[in-house]
């Protein structure tokens, strides 16, 4: 095995461990959600923070060191190869999205259920965390199209 394909292996790997967890923690927070289960989308958000230093950011990570790694042991470039870049800006993105707009709406998510805020309240709030958490899944599969399609 050389080195390029063990950094593919580790990059995949890792691409495919985020990807899967923010699915399935978006289905979850959707189905919680429709069942207007309030303890459930909270205990999610449980999980979610626990899942964040043990799997979402250790994963991100490798997709990056692995990413960059791959340009530089392969025959890519960070000049010439526009689908490399657009990578990197959406893994910008989604970091962004994650600590600026998923993570606070989270916690106003808890406050506002620790405080007895008005159910219309709370819902408004698992409704704005459920459309982050869509754009979050959307950027990812747009990153794997460009991984894997590398339109230009």
């Amino acid at each position: 095995m050389s080195l390029y394909e063990l950094l593919l292996f580790v990059h995949v790997t890792a691409a495919a461990a985020w990807f899967g967890a923010a699915l399935m923690s978006l289905i979850l927070v959707e189905l919680a959600s429709r069942a207007r289960d309030t303890a459930g989308v909270l205990k999610l958000g449980e999980y979610e923070d626990r899942l964040a230093n043990v799997l979402f950011i250790p994963s991100a990570v490798l997709v990056l060191v692995a990413g960059v790694a791959l340009v530089l042991d392969g025959p890519w470039s960070f000049v010439d190869d526009g689908w490399v870049i657009g990578g990197l800006v959406i893994l910008a993105g989604v970091f962004v999205l994650g600590v600026a707009l998923i993570v606070p709406a989270g916690k106003k998510l808890k406050e506002l259920a620790m405080a007895n805020a008005p159910e219309d309240a709370v819902y408004a709030q698992i409704g704005r965390l459920r459309t982050l958490s869509r754009i979050d899944v959307a950027l990812l599969v747009v990153a794997f199209f460009l991984m894997t399609v590398k339109p230009f």
